[in-house]
């Protein structure tokens, strides 16, 4: 993060070329703002564009990284401990689009599409001790392991609204983005041994997955930190 507050520092005080008639920036292709946002996707940043003479339209690029890994054991009684191991990942490079219909609000509707790497969460299964389940009694190598995995697509759609600037007026802005990705439906897949070789979930997985389908969206809420790469020209 540390890192990331000095590039911000370093492009801010390097302000050369007109952007606009009453504004002065980097370049036409530098960003005239940058911003840290934090929520429910992870810690991003993103790149601000004002699209020349409309002043109300914003064309944003940036990424963000989420992820999670970490063993938890239960006790489910007599001894009997299972241990989970989660792999969670949202990572996401994004474009948007944004629009200001009221010239003195800092309201905005906004629009857009990304693109995932890791559009899934993994689920690992397995005893570390003899466990009982319906009366009978199993080693942990009998029980086996279990994987599971749930996939979505990888080119996710967005639409949200908010209150902030991508580029302040002053040097620095702050705002909130709510808003919800489309991620498509998710398949389930399964790789296990032990126990559940003698079972039939190889039959149930197409009926799980099923009543998964409603699982297509993610809700998004963010808080943003803004950064102006543009300064007002003296009139």
């Amino acid at each position: 993060m540390k890192y990331l507050l000095s590039f911000l520092l370093l492009l801010g005080g390097n302000q050369t070329l007109a952007s606009s008639d009453d504004e002065k920036g980097p370049s036409r292709w530098w960003p005239q703002g940058l911003s840290l946002q934090a929520g429910v996707t992870g810690v991003g940043v993103q790149g601000a564009w004002r699209l020349p003479k409309r002043p109300q339209w914003v064309v944003r690029a940036g990424g963000s990284y989420l992820g999670y890994k970490k063993k938890h054991q239960f006790d489910l009684g007599d001894s009997s401990i299972v241990e989970f191991r989660p792999d969670f990942v949202i990572g996401l490079v994004q474009g948007s689009v944004k629009w200001q219909p009221f010239r003195r609000s800092s309201f905005f509707l906004t629009a857009g599409a990304g693109y995932t790497w890791r559009p899934d969460v993994r689920l690992q299964l397995q005893a570390l001790s003899p466990i009982e389940l319906g009366g009978i009694q199993m080693k942990p190598e009998e029980f086996g392991t279990i994987d599971l995995r749930v996939r979505w697509s990888s080119v996710v759609g967005y639409a949200g609204l908010g209150m902030g600037r991508s580029i302040p007026k002053r040097r620095w802005g702050f705002g909130f983005e709510l808003g919800c990705y489309y991620w498509g439906k998710p398949k389930l897949s399964a790789d296990y041994e032990g126990f559940l070789e003698t079972t039939t979930l190889d039959e149930q997985l197409p009926m799980i997955e099923r009543n998964m389908r409603g699982y297509r969206f993610l809700p998004n809420l963010q808080v943003v930190l803004s950064y102006s790469l543009v300064r007002k020209t003296q009139k």
